[in-house]
C-alpha cells in the first residue's frame, strides 16, 4: 500500500512541534506556554505514532499496538486544549473549573481502558491507511473530545467577541482562534475508527495549530517579527527534511502537479523569509538611529540647562539666608518653593545626564579602594530620613558590625543605594521601610524592604527600564521612572545584581542587591547598556 504524502510530513513535523513548544516556553516563561509545550508534547508523540500506523498497514498486531499507543496523547490533547482556552481568557468561574477537573479525569479513564478491547479491537484497510475498529469505550471518548473541543474554541470566541477591534489582546486571540480552528479538522481522524474514510490532509492541522499558538503567545513587539522569521525558517526545514525520509520510488512517481507544489513552497517560504529579514535589519537600524539622537539631545538639553538651574538654586539660596536683606514672611514662603523646585529640576537633569552617558557607553567610574558599604547606607539613610518622618513611616538600618570594604565608586554606589531607599519611602504609605546589610559568601547583600504598594509581575519586568514607571504612578506623580534603571546599571558595573520581588499588589517589595567583595571593575565602560539587562 503506498503511504500518502502528508503522513511522510508528520516525521519533520514532530520534530518542528516540539521545537516550537520548547521555543515558546523560554521565550514566555508563564502558565499558558507551559500547558502549550505539554500540548506540542502530545502532538508529537501523536504525529510519530500515527505514522508508523501507516507504515505498519500490512501487520494486524502492528496497527493494534500503534493505533492504542497513540490514543494516549490523542486522549490527553482534548483536556490540554480545554485547560488552555480557560487559562488565555482568564475565566474562572466555578463551571470552568468544574469542567476543567472533569476533563483531566475524563482523560485518564479513557487512556486506562483505550489499552483494552472495550476501546479499540481488530482493524481494517482502506485505500489510503489502515485502522482499528471503535467499540463501546471509544463512543465515550468521541464525545468527550467533541465537547473539550468544541467548549475551548467557544471560549476563545467569546473572549474574541467581547474585545476591542485593532487591539493587540483583539490580534492575539484572533490568531489562537485560528489555531484551534485549525486543530479541530484533527478530530475528523476519530472517525476513521469508524470506517469512515477520507484522504488524511487533516493531519496538516499538527504544524499549523503549532505555529498559530506559537505566534500568539510571543505577539509582543519585541517577538512579533522574530518569530514570523523563525516560523518561516522552520517551515523550509519541514519541506526540505521531507525529502530525506521519502523512498526513492515515492520521489520518481511524484505527479508533475505534486513537483510543482512542492516547488512554489520552497520558493513562497525563501521570498517570505528573505523579506522578513530585510525588515528586521531596517527596525533595527531605525531604532538604533532613533535611539541615539534621544541621547545626544538629552545630553545637549541636559547641559544646557545645568547652569540657569544651579544660577535659580544658588541665588534663592542666598535670599532665603539673608544674603540680600531680610525677607518678609510672604516672600519665603514662594522663595522656598523655587528652591525645592530646583533642586528637584537639578536631580533630573543629573539623572537624565547619567542616563545619556549610560546609553551612549560612555560613562567612566572613579574607583576607590577600602569603600564601606555601611558608611554609604548610613549617609544614603541620613539623607532621606526627614522624608520618612514627614510621611509619619518608619526607617530601620540594621548590619553586622564588621563588614568587609570594597572596591568601587563612592559617588555611584551612593547615588545607586539612594535611589532604591528613595523610591521604598516614596511608594510607602503606612508602616515603613527596612534596610539591612549582611556578609556573605556570594557578597555583601543589602535588602531594602518595604511596607507600601507592592508590585505585580508586569512591574516587576518593567521598573528597571527607562522612563518606565508601575502601577504607583499613582501615588508618586512626580517620578521621572529613572532611578531604578540608573541605579541598576551602577551595580552592575560593580560587577553586582540587584533584583525586585513582591507577593502582589498592597504587599510591600522587596530589593535586594548583591556587591561582591573581591573582583576587578572597569574603570570606563565603552560599551552601550539597555533596558533589558
Amino acid at each position: 500500500m503506498s503511504i500518502p504524502f502528508v503522513i511522510y510530513l508528520l516525521i519533520p513535523s514532530s520534530f518542528v512541534i516540539m521545537t516550537i513548544g520548547i521555543y515558546t516556553y523560554f521565550k514566555v516563561r508563564n502558565r499558558q506556554s507551559l500547558i502549550f509545550l505539554f500540548l506540542t508534547i502530545c502532538q508529537s508523540f501523536f504525529s510519530i505514532g500515527s505514522f508508523f500506523l501507516w507504515n505498519s498497514c500490512d501487520n494486524g498486531q502492528a496497527i493494534l499496538f500503534w493505533d492504542r499507543l497513540l490514543y494516549i496523547p490523542g486522549i490527553i490533547m482534548p483536556a490540554l486544549i480545554y485547560h488552555f482556552s480557560i487559562e488565555f481568557c482568564s475565566l474562572n468561574k466555578k463551571y470552568h473549573k468544574t469542567g476543567l477537573y472533569l476533563s483531566y479525569i475524563a482523560a485518564a479513564v479513557f487512556v486506562a481502558i483505550s489499552q483494552s478491547d472495550y476501546f479499540v479491537s481488530g482493524h481494517f484497510t482502506y485505500e489510503w491507511g489502515c485502522h482499528t475498529k471503535a467499540q463501546i469505550g471509544h463512543h465515550f471518548f468521541f464525545v468527550y473530545a467533541l465537547i473539550f473541543v468544541v467548549w475551548g474554541i467557544f471560549n476563545l470566541f467569546n473572549d474574541l467577541i467581547k474585545e476591542k477591534r485593532g487591539t493587540t489582546r483583539h490580534g492575539q486571540i484572533f490568531t489562537v482562534f485560528l489555531a484551534f480552528f485549525c486543530f479541530s479538522f484533527l478530530t475528523i481522524s476519530i472517525l476513521s475508527a469508524y470506517e469512515i474514510t477520507a484522504y488524511p490532509i487533516f493531519y496538516l492541522a499538527l504544524p499549523a495549530f503549532a505555529l498559530f499558538m506559537t505566534y500568539a503567545i510571543t505577539e509582543k513587539n519585541i517577538f512579533v517579527s522574530i518569530v514570523a522569521t523563525d516560523a518561516l525558517t522552520m517551515a523550509i526545514v519541514i519541506l526540505a527534511s521531507t525529502f530525506v525520509i521519502f523512498p526513492q520510488d515515492t520521489l520518481i512517481n511524484m505527479s508533475v502537479v505534486g513537483k510543482t507544489t512542492m516547488l512554489l513552497l520552497f520558493i513562497s517560504a525563501c521570498i517570505l523569509l528573505t523579506k522578513k529579514n530585510h525588515e528586521e535589519i531596517q527596525r533595527k537600524e531605525e531604532a538604533e538611529r532613533v535611539s541615539k539622537m534621544k541621547s545626544e539631545f538629552i545630553s545637549i538639553s541636559s547641559h544646557q540647562l545645568r547652569t540657569p538651574l544651579g544660577a535659580i538654586r544658588g541665588y534663592s539660596s542666598m535670599i532665603l539666608e539673608g544674603d540680600y536683606g531680610k525677607i518678609n514672611s510672604k516672600m519665603k514662603e514662594p522663595l522656598i518653593y523655587i528652591n525645592d523646585a530646583s533642586i528637584r529640576m537639578i536631580k533630573l537633569v543629573n539623572s537624565l545626564l547619567d542616563v545619556s552617558r549610560l546609553e551612549r557607553g560612555k560613562l567612566e567610574l572613579k574607583i576607590s579602594q577600602g569603600v564601606s558599604v555601611n558608611k554609604i547606607v548610613k549617609e544614603c539613610i541620613e539623607d532621606i530620613e526627614l522624608l520618612a518622618k514627614e510621611k509619619g513611616i518608619y526607617i530601620k538600618y540594621k548590619a553586622e558590625k564588621k563588614l568587609p570594604l570594597i572596591s568601587g565608586d563612592e559617588e555611584k554606589l551612593k547615588e545607586a543605594i539612594h535611589n532604591i531607599i528613595n523610591n521604598a519611602i516614596l511608594y510607602t504609605q503606612e508602616g515603613g521601610v527596612t534596610v539591612t546589610v549582611e556578609n556573605k559568601k556570594t557578597g555583601i547583600i543589602i535588602q531594602i524592604k518595604d511596607t507600601g504598594i507592592g508590585m505585580d509581575k508586569d512591574d516587576i519586568e518593567k521598573i528597571f527600564k527607562s522612563f518606565s514607571r508601575g502601577a504607583g504612578a499613582q501615588v508618586y506623580t512626580q517620578g521621572t521612572g529613572l532611578g531604578l534603571f540608573v541605579a541598576k546599571n551602577f551595580i552592575e558595573m560593580h560587577n553586582g545584581k540587584l533584583k525586585a520581588t513582591s507577593e502582589g499588589i498592597g504587599k510591600g517589595s522587596l530589593f535586594c542587591i548583591r556587591l561582591p567583595v573581591k573582583g576587578s571593575i572597569a574603570l570606563k565602560h565603552d560599551y552601550s547598556f539597555s533596558d533589558d539587562k
